[in-house]
């Protein structure tokens, strides 16, 4: 994989002379992510050994909003989301449709969640979200974690 980490780009510039480039890909993500990542790489929270990590803190109206869940524990999980809305200073419920209950994720295993933007969708309304993950360990506990905010801007334009 290191050997796709740079790249060297040779072009002819219009008068006849080279250009060479060197590109750092890792640098070229978000900040934190490895350079591994080629999807999911936004901001991330970590409790317990679970961690929550978001594709993007900015969509537009009809893009999907996704995140994904990492179990490093050693125990399977299931878990539940829900997604709040940020009105002024304070998060609250959003009013939606989207409630995932009960999902599973096997021991050192991941698993997406994906909210739908749009008229009649599961987030309908410009504004700033976050989901609100619920880890139910094998032993009945539960440790939340709460994403980062993410926007959704475009409705109506």
């Amino acid at each position: 994989m290191k050997a796709f980490g740079k790249v060297l780009l040779t072009g002819a510039l219009a008068l006849g002379g080279f250009t060479v480039m060197n590109i750092d890909t890792p640098k070229a993500h978000a900040d934190g992510a490895s350079e591994f990542c080629r999807y999911i790489c936004g901001p991330s929270e970590t409790v317990n050994g679970v961690t929550v990590q978001v594709h993007a803190t900015e969509y537009r109206f009809g893009q999907n909003v996704i995140a994904r869940i990492t179990n490093d524990r050693a125990e399977d999980i299931h878990y539940n989301v829900s997604i709040e809305k940020k009105y002024g200073d304070n998060w609250g419920e959003y009013d939606t449709f989207f409630h995932w209950q009960n999902q599973w994720v096997p021991a050192g295993a991941n698993d997406e969640i994906s909210t739908f933007t749009g008229y009649g969708e599961d987030i309908g309304d410009n504004g700033t979200y976050r989901y609100k993950v619920e880890i139910v360990s094998a032993d009945g506990s539960v440790d939340t974690i709460y994403t980062v905010g993410m926007t959704v801007t475009g409705r109506g334009e």
